[in-house]
């Protein structure tokens, strides 16, 4: 009985679309503010509801075709909306905490 081993091969790191640019300007040696960031991924999260309202729309006309993509479309403006809100939550609460602190 032979047993024979198949090499493993290395899992490739997921490009994000927010964080190719920034890692590019970095790169460059481009320093990006964090308004710019910032400002980029709220463009980013209103494309995507956009685009998840324009399929709900077209779902209820009648004229989809792929449900799963719509399914992904919302469910991808979804996570980016509970994530603008963490985020939101998070800074206000570093901002109350650096306003406590006594000097």
């Amino acid at each position: 009985m032979a047993i024979s081993f198949s090499p493993m091969i290395p899992i490739e790191k997921m490009q994000f679309s927010s964080f190719s640019a920034a890692e590019k300007s970095s790169a460059a040696g481009d320093k990006t503010s964090f308004q710019d960031m910032l400002s980029g991924y709220m463009q980013e999260v209103k494309s995507l509801t956009q685009v998840a309202e324009q399929d709900g729309a077209r779902l209820a006309l009648g004229n989809a075709d792929d449900l799963a993509q719509i399914q992904i479309n919302a469910m991808k403006a979804e996570a980016a909306l509970q994530t603008t809100v963490q985020l939101t939550s998070r800074a206000v609460n570093a901002y109350k905490e650096i306003m406590q602190m006594q000097v």
